[in-house]
C-alpha cells in the first residue's frame, strides 16, 4: 500500500525511461554517498519500500515503481542479479555502459545498486 507522497525519479536518457515503461528495466544504480541526497525537483532521496513517479527529459510522469532493494557493489564484480535487472547481457557490458557514470574508476570502486518493480504506467 502506498504510504503517502509519491517521489520523484528522473533516469539520464528517455531510453532507460522506456525500458522502465515496458518492464525490461528493474535496476539501476547511483554513486556511494548519494543514496540519501535530493539532486534538483526531480530526484528524491532513495528509499527502499517507496513509491516514485518516473520523469522523462520533457519532465512527463512516465511510470510509477517502487523501490524493492538496494545493495552495495564493487566494479570488479558485478552481481549477475544487477546486470540483468539493468537488461545487460553479461558484467563487461553492463560496465561499458556506465563508463560514463562513475569517476575513478578502479575494481575497488563501490557504488549502490537500487532495484525496483513497475507498479503503473503512466500516460
Amino acid at each position: 500500500m502506498k504510504s503517502g507522497k509519491i517521489r520523484r525519479i528522473q533516469f539520464d536518457f528517455d531510453s532507460l525511461v522506456e525500458q522502465i515503461v515496458e518492464g525490461r528495466k528493474t535496476a539501476s544504480v547511483v554513486r556511494l554517498g548519494e543514496v540519501d541526497i535530493s539532486d534538483g525537483d526531480y530526484d528524491d532521496p532513495l528509499v527502499v519500500g517507496e513509491f516514485y513517479d518516473v520523469y522523462d527529459s520533457n519532465l512527463q510522469p512516465r511510470a510509477t515503481i517502487r523501490i524493492t532493494g538496494m545493495e552495495l557493489c564493487r566494479w570488479g564484480n558485478i552481481p549477475e542479479r544487477l546486470w540483468r535487472s539493468e537488461t545487460n547481457n553479461n558484467a563487461e557490458e553492463f560496465r561499458q555502459d556506465h563508463l560514463y557514470f562513475f569517476d575513478n574508476i578502479t575494481p575497488d570502486l563501490e557504488f549502490v545498486a537500487f532495484y525496483f518493480e513497475l507498479v503503473k504506467v503512466l500516460n
